[in-house]
């Protein structure tokens, strides 16, 4: 089971892949280089054969025709033999050495050399370097080379032996030469292969446990970064992740917070309010008034899971947006309208101000917009404006436009905000400070969905506040032109 896991390991697969590579890539080196060597070593030697086989071939159709006798041809045989340092057979097809051809005429060939034999009575000539079994002297390693040849028009072969004792000892030398170095390669490939395949394998390991620990509710580990590659970089990536979750998870846990306290005010008062009227704690004369403070609560409790529908949809991508082409002048004064009423009423002047039709952009400014999504987001900017103005102020809402954008000015006096609460102004349920205004009907959602509508459309929207001088939103959308 150890064993089955632990080759399950990436590394052990990495490292063991590579070390495969390398061991037959070091196999086949040494292969070639042995080949290369014994054939270096051998080559004058065989030429060497060659040349003296067809001295003794030469000699052949002299003997046969009577011009030398046998003892003339085993002289001749001799001197060659006596000069390769070796022996020569002419050995007949039944494999007996035949007379004149060495001190081992009239016996027959070893039996370790009938593959040669046989494969010279087919017509091939070949070489042949080892122990057969047969050797000059004891111990002494062989060079054979066979050739076909003809006597008395019979087919015979032609076996030429000489001593390889150095060139036996000269090619182990190097062989020797070959494999150790390779053999200590290896080693030290091996070594490194495993290091390598470590540190590539090491932080995929660390992140696999790291993603354990995040499925399980871990946000706070992180996997350490030691280096710049390309693993590195998928760490780095994976700590971002995090990172992320761990923020969402926050954001999450505050949302739960934040809607559970919107939600307990209204209905706390509400459960009060109702326990106390069916308690009789509260007169009945004045039921109408505590239950127009339940309709307000009510009220509020529909805004809010209004609020939170709308901007759920917004922020999962399942609002859709039906844009077409909006004329934003016709626009904003149909808003005017809804609104200009409870400005009026708090005592505050409404104005507008439109670019001048005559201009060098001449024509209505036109923008691809959702005509509810855009009403929408005016109303939101404009009851915030009345909300946070105090009576006597003034709210305007200034138009203009160049090539390619159209700007929408909602401009306040109302009592502005810090550099703390502009910060904050588009987080989920965040309002203004209960002592610097008594506006606390809203559900703190209407700016977090104005911005993600502004983004919807392709927009932008930037705020600008100073405390006790007013506000300004300023809305940026491209523009349509014809």
């Amino acid at each position: 089971m150890m064993i089955r896991r632990w080759m399950r390991s990436l590394y052990i697969q990495i490292f063991l892949s590579f070390l495969v590579t390398c061991i037959l890539l070091f196999v086949g080196l040494a292969i070639f280089w042995n080949y290369y060597f014994t054939d270096f070593f051998y080559k004058d030697r065989k030429e060497l054969l060659v040349s003296r086989a067809a001295e003794v071939v030469k000699m052949l159709p002299s003997y046969q025709e009577g011009t030398i006798s046998t003892r003339e041809l085993r002289f001749g045989i001799r001197i060659v033999a006596r000069g390769i340092n070796g022996e020569v057979w002419l050995v007949d097809s039944k494999g007996q050495i035949m007379n004149g051809s060495s001190e081992r005429e009239n016996t027959t060939i070893p039996k370790s050399m009938d593959p040669w034999f046989i494969d010279g009575l087919k017509g091939n000539s070949g070489f042949v370097a080892g122990k057969y079994g047969y050797s000059i002297r004891a111990g002494e390693g062989l060079l054979t080379y066979y050739t076909p040849t003809t006597f008395n028009d019979q087919p015979i072969v032609l076996i030429m032996n000489i001593p390889a004792l150095e060139i036996s000892e000269a090619i182990a030398a190097v062989r020797w030469n070959i494999v150790v170095p390779l053999l200590f390669s290896l080693i030290a490939v091996g070594v490194i292969l495993y290091s390598l395949s470590r540190k590539l394998a090491g932080p995929l390991q660390q992140m696999n446990n790291a993603a354990l620990e995040v499925a399980n509710g871990d946000f706070t580990t992180r996997v350490p970064i030691s280096s710049n590659d390309e693993v590195a970089q998928l760490a780095r990536s994976f700590n971002f992740m995090v990172d992320q979750l761990e923020q969402w998870e926050n954001t999450r846990q505050e949302f739960l917070a934040n809607v559970s306290h919107e939600l307990r005010s209204p209905l706390t008062t509400l459960r009060g309010l109702i326990v106390a009227m069916n308690d009789k704690v509260i007169p009945e004369e004045k039921y109408a008034h505590y239950l127009r403070i339940c309709d307000h609560e009510v009220q509020r409790l529909q805004r809010l899971v209004a609020d939170l529908l709308d901007l759920a949809s917004i922020e999962n991508g399942m609002d859709v947006f039906r844009t077409r082409p909006l004329v934003l002048q016709d626009k904003i004064t149909e808003v005017l309208d809804i609104v200009r009423t409870p400005a009026l009423e708090k005592g505050l002047q409404l104005y507008s101000i439109y670019p001048d039709a005559a201009g060098s952009q001449s024509g209505a400014v036109v923008c691809e917009l959702d005509p509810d999504r855009f009403s929408q987001i005016m109303l939101n900017l404009i009851y915030n404006a009345i909300r946070f103005t105090p009576a006597g102020g003034t709210i305007t809402v200034k138009l203009a436009a160049d090539a390619e954008q159209a700007v929408i000015e909602v401009r306040d006096t109302g009592i502005g905000m810090n550099e703390a609460e502009l910060q904050r102004i588009w987080d989920r349920f965040y309002k203004a400070e209960h002592s610097r205004t008594h506006a606390f009907d809203g559900t703190g959602l209407g700016l977090t969905i104005v911005k993600h509508l502004v983004g919807g459309m392709k927009g932008t929207i930037t705020v600008d506040s100073e405390p006790n001088k007013g506000t300004v939103f300023k809305i940026v959308f491209p523009r349509l032109l014809k």
